[in-house]
């Protein structure tokens, strides 16, 4: 697992059974890399699937073809399966672009897609989601775990949902990206003028984005208590996603331009009353 990554991949391959080799991804001047030279070394016989988060939750980026061409290349050369959640994808901004791993020469053979409309469309409770799995013998696999634990059906409500999201609500969504564009740029600008000594890498892709705060001599127990005692918000702290986030919060934008802007104060506030008082 790319390391920060979201929380439940944690708890899903431990009740799996399997146990999670961390390849952390590289964090230098503001941005996320991958580390292809330490996952080269860390893919063995009996270690060669990787759970790739594209776009990335919580670090907010798109990965490049360049990137996911470097990885594939690994992949194919290794015998690697690739579990790509790409759930974010419909939520892309406009000067990035998604690209799906599965789709790139030699990866339909050994990589697993999850979709789903349940964050881009707000219906996670309808329980509807979508496995791309193209090779026969990766998708007979995965479709006898569901009939062993009978989880081979979907309700009707949510296949329903899936089909009026994906099917009859592009102007809705185009609305959306509109609006989550501009609550990026926005909260982007915020932190860069009001709060001079934290740092976000430039969201290019979900709802939810990634700020580090160790500018201001914080970690994860001191951060949080901040946040909520202090600034009166309460964000994703940040090691629920890996020990790499230590220091860090993921706050989400999907909401009102009102409601962002009077949480991103409540912060800045406390934040100059914090940096005033170590003056004083």
């Amino acid at each position: 697992m790319q390391t920060p990554v979201y929380m439940p991949f944690y708890c899903t391959v431990r009740e799996a059974g399997r146990i999670i080799v961390k390849n952390p991804l590289i964090y230098e001047n503001g941005r996320y890399t991958m580390n292809f030279d330490e996952l080269e070394k860390l893919v063995t016989p009996t270690c060669r699937t990787l759970i790739l988060c594209s776009p990335h939750n919580p670090v907010a980026r798109v990965w490049s073809r360049e990137e996911l061409e470097r990885l594939a290349d690994i992949a194919i050369r290794k015998n690697m399966i690739i579990i790509a959640d790409e759930i974010h994808q419909d939520l892309v901004y406009s000067d990035a672009k998604h690209i799906c791993i599965g789709s790139l020469p030699g990866m339909a053979e050994c990589t697993v897609t999850f979709i789903a409309p349940s964050k881009t469309f707000n219906i996670a409770g309808m329980k509807a989601s979508v496995a791309i799995i193209p090779d026969e013998l990766l998708r007979g696999i995965y479709v006898s775990v569901l009939e062993r634990f009978h989880l081979n059906s979907i309700n009707i409500l949510g296949i329903t949902a899936m089909e009026a999201a994906y099917g009859k609500c592009g102007e809705w969504h185009k609305e959306l990206m509109a609006h989550l564009e501009g609550n990026r740029d926005y909260m982007e600008a915020f932190v860069k003028e009001r709060m001079p000594k934290a740092r976000m890498d430039h969201p290019e892709g979900t709802y939810i984005f990634w700020i580090d705060f160790r500018g201001y001599g914080f970690n994860d127990e001191t951060l949080t208590d901040f946040l909520v005692n202090e600034a009166k918000v309460a964000l994703d702290p940040g090691t629920w996603f890996g020990v790499e986030g230590d220091g860090f919060a993921r706050l989400n934008i999907g909401t009102t331009r009102a409601m962002l802007k009077e949480g991103l104060e409540r912060i800045a506030g406390a934040l100059d009353k914090r940096e005033n008082e170590k003056i004083g």
